[in-house]
């Protein structure tokens, strides 16, 4: 072989190593960057302390070892729980917003103009349901919801429930539960269940619709609930029997999960299910719901994007009872 040849060889050996050298060291362009490559935020929309942010903190770690990257909460309370959703509406679908979605967010839209729609959102994972209880004081007169039912009745409009409300579930799952009993109640709605339960203890207020946070002072002797909200007793009180048991139909049923702006990928939606389904199951995840008396209530994307439709079109049918009656007045 002739020199020329040799370093001819050479010369595009040499050229070829240089220019792999340069592909290797050079990043990524953005859309072809794996997924998640930076901290993703995730809007909790009540207030810190809460039982969804205690839920939400936990799951968010477990979620961010998984994932590789910080899982950051965003409290943003008010708006009836809908600020999640407002923020997804206008978010890139990059995956890195996400919010949680209570129940409010398929209710609000048929009370007020909102600034998103339930149906343009991409649905992630459901996660688990409120418990819901009528709580009273430990020393409270009541021993039974037949208790409770004949004092109102003698002292109509004096004895006095919290919710959280105006329009969350609990606050409208009370004016039901006054219409279908005619119990004159005097309903003191509440932005959140850590403020109610905090005013209960003090007597404040005669009793309380209240989530897990009245878990830990039922334990410790503090509170005690007469009665269920739910479909079924629930393990954690399986004494306490139900409303719709005692032959009254008032059920709060508030389910919550995870969502991301419209136009999410396939990849991106399935990298966070994953992650949050991994998240939800593991041992901390289950801890923190039986500590809050929740249960898992898994549903995949196909399966909560359906709730939600369901959810809707169930809404517009409530709100419009709830208007004609004036309860919402």
């Amino acid at each position: 072989m002739t020199p020329f040849h040799l370093n001819r060889r050479r010369l595009m050996a040499g050229t070829l190593l240089a220019g792999l050298g340069a592909w290797l060291a050079t990043p990524p362009a953005h859309g072809a960057e794996p997924f998640p490559s930076k901290p993703i935020q995730l809007i909790v929309p009540y207030g810190a302390g809460g039982p969804t942010d205690a839920h939400l903190r936990v799951v968010a770690q477990q979620a961010s070892a998984v994932l590789g990257q910080p899982v950051i909460i965003d409290n943003k309370p008010g708006a009836n729980g809908t600020f999640g959703a407002a923020a997804l509406a206008r978010a890139q679908p990059d995956g890195y917003t996400i919010a949680v979605l209570p129940a409010s967010v398929y209710r609000e839209p048929w009370l007020n103009r909102v600034a998103f729609d339930p149906l343009r959102l991409t649905y992630i994972i459901g996660m688990t349901d409120y418990t819901f209880g009528l709580a009273v004081r430990q020393d409270a007169p009541w021993q039974s919801w037949d208790d409770f039912a004949a004092d109102v009745k003698k002292r109509p409009g004096k004895i006095s429930v919290g919710a959280a409300g105006p329009v969350q579930t609990p606050n409208i799952v009370v004016n039901e539960l006054m219409q279908l009993t005619g119990l004159d109640l005097n309903r003191v709605p509440y932005k959140g269940d850590s403020d109610q339960a905090a005013d209960l203890l003090g007597g404040h207020i005669d009793a309380g619709v209240l989530s897990g946070v009245a878990s830990s002072h039922i334990h410790s002797g503090r509170l005690r609930y007469l009665v269920m909200l739910t479909p079924e007793r629930v393990p954690q009180f399986p004494d306490v029997p139900t409303l719709r048991e005692l032959g009254v139909n008032a059920v709060v049923e508030s389910p919550y999960g995870i969502a991301g702006p419209e136009g999410l990928s396939p990849e991106q939606v399935r990298i966070l299910h994953d992650a949050f389904k991994t998240a939800l199951e593991s041992p901390e995840g289950r801890k923190i719901l039986d500590q809050l008396n929740q249960p898992l209530n898994y549903r995949g994307p196909e399966a909560f994007a359906q709730y939600a439709k369901d959810a809707f079109a169930r809404e517009k049918g409530r709100m419009e009872q709830l208007k004609a009656s004036g309860a919402l007045d």
